[in-house]
């Protein structure tokens, strides 16, 4: 089934023209609980993986601190994206599937708490038939290990869909912002909730500000500023934004069912202050590494 997200209550270039410039693409992921396989684009599922290439394991400092006795952490599984479903990813030259692992323990990059993460892009031409998928890591190992359970994502398959986003308000020139916040006092327009930013999995778009106001995260390698790749949102939809994000087909959802659960926590992680993480890349070359943001 597909997901399709209401229209906006107000064409918000229509107010101001000059919004038309900041307009960026979005991908909504619209996971949802399911049993998706090595050749789906998914969350939480397993991946197509190389029967030879050694699993990898997470050795970094956890944010408590890593004693002699703890032992290296599988990475866990999060997501992957082939180009044919995708294309909006930046993919390098020849790579056509992202794959997004982490260690499912709390420690610190740019000076949030969460998972430790890594990207892997791949030609899946080059990977042979039969592929592996990982070692499993049982429930009871997961269990044994200093880990988060929030971290660690149910399968989810995915329902693509291509939405417009403006920026968080601190994006914009300051004169732009001035009139945006006149428009919001004169006709209680509820630009952040409604009109700019999409909650929930997604990739690319605009990043929301909310919790930190706006800072800077350039590229480590060359400077350049990083622009989001990836959100993994611990719920597709809130109070304040479900009146215009919550797709159509969830509206007949009572809240609090099982159903309402699966469509609005699907993944089950929990990010943050049930926040959502993003994962930034530069655009000059994804390949030089990433940057974080928890909002």
């Amino acid at each position: 089934m597909t997901r399709t997200t209401p229209a906006p209550p107000v064409d918000v270039t229509a107010v101001f023209p000059w919004m038309t410039g900041y307009a960026r693409t979005a991908v909504r992921l619209h996971p949802r609980p399911g049993a998706p396989g090595v050749h789906d684009s998914h969350i939480g599922g397993p991946l197509l993986w190389p029967e030879d290439e050694v699993w990898p394991t997470c050795a970094r400092p956890l944010g408590r601190g890593r004693g002699p006795q703890d032992p290296p952490i599988p990475m866990a599984g999060v997501a992957q994206f082939f180009a044919r479903d995708i294309p909006e990813i930046p993919f390098p030259d020849g790579r056509d599937l992202l794959q997004v692992l982490w260690c499912p323990a709390v420690h610190v990059q740019d000076d949030i708490w969460g998972p430790a993460i890594r990207l892997i892009w791949r030609r899946t031409a080059e990977i042979p038939e039969p592929s592996g998928r990982g070692p499993a890591v049982a429930a009871d190992s997961w269990a044994a290990l200093p880990v988060e359970e929030d971290y660690l994502p149910r399968p989810c398959v995915l329902h693509p869909e291509r939405v417009t986003e403006y920026p968080f308000h601190q994006e914009l020139p300051r004169d732009h912002m001035r009139a945006l916040r006149r428009w919001r006092d004169e006709t209680g327009a509820r630009y952040q909730y409604l009109l700019s930013i999409a909650p929930g999995c997604k990739i690319g778009g605009w990043e929301t500000w909310h919790s930190t106001d706006m800072y800077e995260l350039p590229c480590e390698v060359c400077g350049t500023e990083t622009e989001p790749l990836l959100q993994l949102d611990s719920t597709e939809w809130d109070g304040g934004t479900g009146p215009r994000w919550r797709p159509l087909e969830d509206r007949h959802l009572a809240h609090g069912s099982p159903a309402y659960r699966d469509a609005c926590e699907p993944t089950s992680l929990t990010l943050g202050r049930c926040g959502s993480l993003t994962v930034f890349v530069c655009p000059a070359d994804a390949e030089h590494g990433i940057r974080l943001s928890i909002q």
